[in-house]
């Protein structure tokens, strides 16, 4: 059978774990609609859940692959309302509800796991094949929907009282790495930026593993931290093999290869600031490079429905970290500008990079009523 053509379309998000209040609620309620009116109670629509049945999710996938599960459950409370309805007030022939109501559903749960395919397929991962999950049932009466909201990996809220509890992250040491010659800190930081890539993706894992448990009582050391200990040690030769190309000392960083676990609702460490070296750059010739120095952002017990933007926001203060430690690495190669280059050309964009990232984070959580936190005081960072 063809697949269904698909389209890049992409739908604009509600908050993740606010919906999976609203709809776990309404899958609740509008089940005994009727009861007050004499009529029978609804049926609920029986979709297979998704979220559990995904591969582990590419930290750039991340927040595009949440808002597709979050419209899927959009999808299920707007039937579950119709149904509620029909309930109430009967209408059409026998084949009513499979043909206004689970048909319509189907072609509208392909459309979107179609689109989180291609989230996949974006990031460069393999892309999944989900046609399978797109039929839904009926539930018997009164029986909730599954729902496929969770809370995301490394926050510490619990999220209201629909949501799953909050899922354990890695704990990974972060690599003690000497001063790094000026001509390998480019490829330092780039794997740098990998090892706190794969904790973001181990991190995904471990939310799916929360929201839908799979496998025995070894199942998180096989198939999430195994795996994770063999990439970050590859990771971790790569840094190794950027010091003995340039002459320097190679590193001995096996011991930072295994992680363990923290707590539900515990973050973890990135590496976006370590490998700064302070001292002179081994058997270089370049004094080492530089690296940043910014404060990490207290942020409150984060809200489920605000959990992927405020993870999506944490990676760009990544990301823009990395970016100016590979600036001051090429500053510290070849020197240009005068004494205010690195304030002016470095340290004045990436603090108005982090005001607007921090800002984003405030928005998050103002969108879903909760208070807003003040993060102006992280936006400024200093040198190493």
């Amino acid at each position: 059978m063809a697949r269904p053509m698909r389209k890049n379309a992409v739908l604009k998000l509600g908050g993740v774990g606010a919906l999976a209040v609203l709809l776990l609620g309404g899958g609740l309620q509008l089940a005994s609609a009727g009861e007050n009116t004499g009529s029978t109670a609804a049926q609920t629509v029986n979709c297979p859940t998704v979220r559990d049945k995904l591969p582990a999710v590419p930290a750039s996938a991340a927040a595009g692959v949440e808002r597709e599960l979050a419209n899927l459950d959009e999808e299920i409370a707007r039937q579950n309302e119709r149904l509620a309805k029909q309930a109430a007030n009967p209408q059409g022939g026998a084949n009513f509800i499979n043909n206004a109501i689970l048909g319509p559903l189907k072609s509208k749960r392909v459309a979107v796991l179609d689109r989180i395919e291609i989230n996949f397929n974006r990031a460069g991962a393999q892309r999944p094949d989900l046609d399978a999950l797109a039929t839904c049932g009926l539930n018997a009466p009164g029986v909730a929907s599954a729902l496929n909201s969770s809370v995301k990996a490394g926050n510490t809220a619990t999220g209201g009282n629909n949501t799953t509890a909050a899922a354990q992250t890695v704990n990974c040491p972060t690599p003690q790495i000497p001063a790094v010659p000026a001509q390998a800190a480019a490829n330092v930081q780039a794997e740098l930026a990998n090892l706190d890539k794969q904790i973001n993706e181990a991190n995904a894992r471990l939310a799916q593993q929360a929201a839908n448990p799979q496998g025995g009582a070894n199942f998180i050391n096989n198939a999430i931290l195994g795996p994770l200990k063999d990439r970050r040690q590859a990771a971790l030769d790569r840094i190794e093999i950027a010091f003995n190309r340039v002459g320097a000392q190679r590193p001995n960083l096996d011991n930072f290869a295994a992680c363990g676990l923290n707590g539900a609702g515990a973050g973890n460490a990135g590496n976006g600031n370590a490998g700064a070296g302070n001292g002179n750059a081994g058997n270089g010739n370049a004094g080492a490079a530089r690296t940043v120095n910014c404060p990490t952002p207290q942020i409150p017990a984060v809200p489920a429905q605000a959990a992927a933007n405020v993870q999506a926001e944490l990676a760009n203060l990544d990301k823009q970290i990395n970016e100016a430690n590979a600036r001051l690495a090429q500053q510290a190669a070849n020197p240009q500008g005068g004494a205010n280059f690195i304030n002016n050309a470095i340290l004045g964009p990436l603090k108005d990079k982090r005001q607007a990232a921090l800002d984003r984070i405030e928005i998050a959580f103002n969108r879903v009523g909760a208070q807003r936190p003040d993060l102006d005081s992280f936006a400024a960072c200093g040198l190493n």
